[in-house]
């Protein structure tokens, strides 16, 4: 039996309901070789499951595809395991992606879809890693936009609630145009290859993306229970592979509005501009305020978000983050 430490010593574990982070995963070689050297077979394909107690482990992190651990019983196949494991070991993170609503209709090229079958299909739901690549300057990645949480925050609560290791993002299959403005950053993650990303490349059509949203948890959303979009996929226009781009939250909303700011105001926004833009940031989670702030200065716009705006969150939380960060 394998005991998990569900109470970690480490700073910050609380704030996971699991004892590991999204950007953490277990990769496990089960060692299973005979006391007698047995002739080799001449064909090997592939490495057998192995069904001990620590598979179900590596599963739950996201290590296997499809949550597996190698069952190694010859030398040969451990040097195979080796250096399958060093192509799988890249810097990402883990994120669940779910459909949402109905199946997209059928690509229309004259042939018969036989793909639309009922029930659940394997692309319907993906536990997969979106690679992170780290900045070639400094080695550090560097993102723009968080992923939404599932809870909007509560000033008055001096702790935040524990969330899941790895966001559920769901994703909606009606076709939209992808969303992208001048000077305002955005983040592109490549997905892991899944059956997800096989069946978008499929469909062959990167003109398209499909938007990307968060669920929020009952009682705690402040408007629907499906959030706002803050991102979509997209297959890349080589059909290679997928990416997850990450824009600012309900980005169909902000983006014309921040548009008609500096091509029809020209940065001076008038009286019934600024009373949409603070429409807007109310259905924001006010963690955003910080990276939209930084995005509409560098645009050219400094003064847009006055500088007392709250954050949210209760000063206990933000300078135990900070803490945190630093640790």
């Amino acid at each position: 039996q394998l005991h998990l430490p569900l109470n970690s010593p480490l700073p910050g574990s609380e704030l996971t309901k699991e004892p590991f982070r999204w950007d953490q995963r277990l990769f496990a070689l089960v060692l299973r070789l005979p006391g007698i050297t047995a002739p080799e077979s001449e064909q090997m394909t592939g490495v057998p499951v192995d069904d001990s107690a620590i598979t179900p482990m590596c599963e739950v992190t996201g290590g296997e595809c499809p949550g597996r651990s190698y069952c190694v019983c010859s030398p040969r196949m451990l040097n195979q395991c080796l250096e399958s494991l060093v192509q799988k070991v890249q810097s990402g993170v883990v994120i669940n992606f779910e459909k949402a609503g109905p199946d997209p209709s059928p690509i229309d090229d004259g042939q018969v879809d036989i793909s639309r079958s009922f029930g659940p299909q394997p692309w319907h739901s993906c536990h997969k890693l979106i690679y992170v690549r780290p900045n070639p300057k400094t080695g550090v990645p560097i993102g723009h936009w968080p992923v939404p949480e599932s809870f909007w925050p509560d000033q008055n609560s001096p702790t935040l609630p524990p969330r899941t290791s790895h966001p559920v993002v769901k994703f909606s299959c009606t076709d939209c145009e992808p969303m992208v403005i001048d000077k305002l950053p955005f983040d592109k993650y490549e997905l892991e290859p899944s059956p997800l990303t096989q069946f978008i490349l499929e469909r062959k059509s990167p003109q398209t993306c499909w938007q990307a949203s968060r669920v929020y948890v009952s009682n705690s959303a402040k408007y629907s229970e499906l959030g706002h979009p803050f991102g979509y996929l997209k297959a890349s226009t080589a059909l290679n592979c997928v990416n997850l781009f990450v824009m600012p939250y309900n980005y169909p909303v902000l983006l014309p509005l921040l548009d008609d700011l500096f091509k029809v105001h020209k940065a001076k926004p008038t009286l019934k501009w600024r009373q949409s833009f603070e429409s807007y940031l109310k259905t924001m989670p006010p963690y955003y305020l910080g990276p939209l702030k930084k995005a509409v200065r560098m645009m050219g716009a400094p003064n847009l978000i006055a500088d007392n705006v709250e954050y949210g969150l209760s000063y206990s939380v933000i300078s135990y983050l900070k803490k945190l960060s630093q640790q």
